[in-house]
């Protein structure tokens, strides 16, 4: 009976090891290099196991990991089976150097994952900072010093600058003769006043694009990256035709810092606010949206359009009773 007792604890042991090992989560950055010379590429690999249905949204690098640090190149992400087969590894290199001499540190560097896209809770990773070594060229004191040589002149004869100055004269009596033309040209012929094409209104272009888009069902359509593309395209630009918002040169996060300033109901801007975070997914983290998904995010951005565009109508009008 005791043996029996032990058999079935050491398989519940067994199984909740199994479960906890196939939910480790651990990133990590190293470099094989420890001492480099000013300016020289070395190698930095970023390793993230995690398990394989979570959701993971992959570090955005600039040109720069710090003051110190300079990124040459940044290869792809690639993904493969863990060893035992509920994770996968992630694994990206970075080619990196400094031009600053001393001791340099490669900062910590995050990424953010959560157990799904519709899971609103974030957990981040950091990796560990690392040291490095950067040294200057090396210089051959023994080799003796060479003089500076002075600045060799050479004067200019007559024979030789002559056909110059004549090119110069001959092109300088072209241009004159070129300009009286155009002048006496433009003194008979009457001025064109060119008519300014009317401005369409942005309401009126984000209606027909979002109609093509509702024509052609491009929800259904396998290029999601494009289709998010284009639809983020058309709010943005709506936004800056209806009121004045840059939103085309700004990220999610600034795009609703300024929306939130026109005073729209909560609904109107969560609408919006819930397409620009899909859209962010699908570009930077490669999320793979059903087609539900997407035909309602579709739905959201024409309900967004509609909605701040009554909005706007609204307040036009008391701003016309105030002056009156």
């Amino acid at each position: 009976m005791k043996k029996l007792s032990f058999i079935l604890l050491f398989c519940i042991m067994w199984l909740i090891g199994t479960r906890c090992q196939a939910q480790v989560t651990f990133l990590s950055g190293s470099t094989e290099a420890d001492t480099i010379v000013v300016g020289q590429p070395f190698d930095y690999k970023l390793l993230l196991n995690i398990p394989s249905d979570y959701f993971v949204e992959w570090l955005q690098l600039g040109d720069t990991l710090s003051g110190s640090i300079d990124v040459i190149n940044a290869s792809e992400v690639k993904t493969t089976p863990a060893s035992n087969g509920n994770n996968v590894l992630m694994e990206q290199h970075l080619t990196l150097t400094s031009f600053d001499t001393g001791y340099v540190y490669v900062p910590e560097l995050s990424i953010t994952y959560s157990k799904s896209l519709q899971d609103s809770i974030r957990h981040t990773l950091y990796t560990d900072e690392a040291e490095l070594y950067v040294t200057t060229v090396a210089v051959d004191t023994t080799q003796a010093f060479r003089p500076i040589k002075g600045v060799m002149r050479q004067g200019l004869t007559a024979k030789e600058v002559f056909p110059w100055v004549a090119v110069v004269i001959v092109l300088a009596g072209i241009a004159y003769l070129i300009y009286r033309h155009s002048k006496n040209k433009n003194a008979k012929e009457p001025a064109v006043v060119e008519k300014k094409k009317p401005v369409i209104p942005a309401i009126v272009t984000a209606r027909a694009k979002l109609a093509e888009m509702k024509d052609n069902e491009l929800w259904a359509s396998a290029k999601t990256k494009d289709y998010y593309t284009d639809l983020t395209d058309i709010a943005r630009e709506y936004l800056e035709g209806q009121f004045e918002i840059d939103a085309v040169e700004m990220t999610t996060d600034e795009i609703m810092q300024e929306v939130n300033g026109l005073n729209l109901n909560a609904a109107t801007k969560e609408k919006l606010h819930e397409t620009l975070i899909t859209a962010d997914f699908v570009k930077f983290a490669k999320a793979n949206p059903t087609a539900e998904q997407n035909k309602q995010s579709f739905v959201d951005i024409n309900s967004f359009v509609e909605d701040s565009y009554v909005f706007f109508k609204e307040e036009e009008e008391k701003k016309k009773e105030e002056q009156q």
